[in-house]
């Protein structure tokens, strides 16, 4: 290895190095591309193709260029409004709209134990007035060389904790913490640079920094530009970040999906979330914003954000003060809202992996109307409203997060099955409807919680149940079997006699229903995590099952009814 390559950071077994060297042939395998965006968006006469800095800046802060192309001044806690001034949420109103119940409080284990603090990395260009938030560690803001050539993330100064107005960054970070509210922060600034390349380049390394420096579980990256293209060596940390950050289990990456006027478009505006953009590659979970009874997000009838496959999630978006930091709106408080939901999920159930709790979130998440006035005009409003069979819509995603559904599904089976199988929203839903939906899983973790003082069983089961959500999560055969309950249990609420026949009139259907998900469930012990008490888990489940095959079936059906407390208000 050449003297001269300086380490990059790099996170797993793939090294990286910058290299001064101009002998490309001298070059390793993943280095800076100067030509990485030269072909994005579209050739204007005399200007080249938009988006594309004429110049590197590799050695400083991002300069105005001659021609009045610096960048804009730093966000304010008061945003310019076009046409009419938009009504203010409180901090209360999202927290409702997510489940969260006040005040709110932090989240448990699954086994009731408390957790070691979830670390949560803010990437932004300007994390200055941190001294307003609760759990900041002032060590993560040291951790990016000032002042030294070709080291990355290029930073000039430390963000001050006092500055007359918080920065962006710090503002995503309070949206965090109002979710999770014991989190601990880290704050990782980069220059602006959002028109130029290099700027992909200090993202990576401050991604670098965050899970293999700090340790980060989770990183917020509430920023997006069209011209940063995803270079080879971009593509190598968000690899590794996914495959060996939070000890192998992986790091989550939560992004927002941009504005539409980042698109820099010649020919108009654009809502296309593009394949090659940071905010599009498979290793983050891209977050739209939506409004608190569902639609694509939208001011006086103009959308913000961009759209497409890459789209996970959506979570509101509306325009928020929170108090003593600043104001935040559209997909970047969408985002951090999602990154608390993943704090506090982790917070119930470390041991989830990255795909794990992607799938979780997707399947707790709340399917809405993809527009508020289907009848009213705007760009898009007539297309992408369609949700397809997988559940996936262009413009929001799998649909809302339910921060409280997220980690009820995270803690236990049976709220999964619950809340995976609840009816979709094809019409604006009435105000308390997804809390109607939630009530089964509430009611189920509460009944646990109450009967642990009288059943060993229960007791047992609280203390074991963790280990059940990975095999669940990966075995079609056991969702199938549970997931069948769960229906058949809500319609058998909804919709049956409240009289029920005496012991030995039942056909007995349910409780054999019963019997096959611990049947089925004895059959996987093998794919049970390595951490996993399997001996504690397989004399639970003979137990279980004994005590199955010997219960009248009309005792195990009026058990599930007093578990499953679902409402009789829910809609269809």
């Amino acid at each position: 290895m050449p003297a001269s390559w300086v380490p990059f950071p790099s996170v797993g077994e793939q090294r990286l190095y910058v290299s001064p060297s101009v002998d490309e042939g001298a070059l390793p395998a993943y280095f800076i591309q100067p030509l990485v965006a030269q072909r994005r968006g579209h050739p204007a006469r005399g200007l080249g193709y938009i988006g594309v800095d004429s110049r590197v800046w590799a050695s400083q802060r991002y300069l105005p260029l001659p021609g009045g192309n610096a960048p804009p001044p730093p966000a304010t806690t008061e945003q310019p409004e076009l046409g009419e001034p938009r009504p203010r949420i409180t901090v209360e109103t999202l927290l409702r709209s997510l489940g969260l119940a006040l005040p709110n409080r932090p989240a448990c284990g699954w086994d009731g134990h408390p957790r070691a603090p979830v670390r949560v990395a803010v990437i932004d260009t300007d994390c200055g007035g941190w001294g307003a938030l609760r759990g900041v560690e002032e060590a993560s803001l040291h951790m990016s060389p000032v002042g030294q050539w070709l080291q990355f993330p290029r930073s000039q100064q430390v963000p001050e904790p006092r500055q007359g107005m918080a920065g962006h960054g710090v503002v995503m970070a309070a949206a965090v913490e109002a979710v999770a509210p014991d989190v601990r922060v880290g704050l990782f600034e980069i220059p602006f640079a959002h028109a130029s390349h290099v700027h992909a380049t200090d993202l990576a390394a401050a991604l670098a920094r965050a899970v293999e420096g700090w340790g980060a579980d989770i990183v917020l990256v509430a920023m997006a530009h069209a011209c940063w293209g995803t270079p080879s060596h971009l593509r190598a940390i968000l690899r590794g970040c996914a495959r060996s950050g939070r000890g192998g289990k992986g790091a989550v990456i939560v992004c927002c999906t941009g504005r539409i006027d980042q698109n820099r478009d010649l020919h108009g505006d654009s809502t296309a979330l593009a394949s090659d953009d940071f905010n599009a590659q498979p290793w983050v979970i891209p977050v739209a914003a939506c409004g608190l009874t569902g639609g694509w997000y939208r001011v006086h009838r103009h959308p913000l954000g961009r759209i497409g496959p890459s789209v996970e999630l959506c979570a509101p978006g509306e325009l928020v003060t929170f108090p003593s930091v600043g104001a935040a709106d559209d997909s970047s408080l969408a985002a951090a809202l999602v990154a608390g939901t993943v704090a506090r999920m982790l917070a119930t159930h470390p041991g989830l992996s990255l795909i794990e709790l992607r799938q979780l979130l997707r399947s707790t998440a709340v399917q809405l109307p993809t527009e508020e006035d289907a009848a009213a005009p705007g760009l898009e409003a007539g297309h992408f409203n369609a949700w397809d069979r997988a559940g996936h819509n262009f413009k929001l995603g799998h649909g809302r997060v339910d921060t409280l559904g997220a980690c009820l599904a995270a803690a236990d089976p049976v709220c999964y099955a619950l809340l995976a199988t609840r009816h979709s929203g094809s019409a604006p839903p009435a105000p308390t409807a997804t809390e109607l939906e939630r009530e089964a899983a509430r009611g189920w973790e509460s009944f646990l919680r109450r009967g642990a003082s009288r059943s060993d069983l229960i007791l047992r089961y609280l203390a074991l149940r963790g280990y059940l959500i990975p095999v669940v999560l990966s075995a079609p055969a056991l969702q199938d079997a549970i997931f069948w309950l769960a229906r058949h249990l809500r319609a058998l609420r909804l919709y049956a006699p409240d009289q029920r026949p005496d012991d030995g009139t039942d056909s007995g259907a349910l409780s054999d229903r019963c019997l096959h998900v611990l049947e089925v469930l004895s059959g996987l012990l093998d794919h049970l995590p390595a951490e996993a008490p399997a001996k504690e888990l397989s004399r639970w489940l003979h137990e279980m099952i004994r005590l199955l095959a010997t219960s009248p079936s009309q005792s195990v059906a009026r058990f599930l009814t007093e578990a499953l407390p679902f409402s009789l208000s829910t809609p269809d």
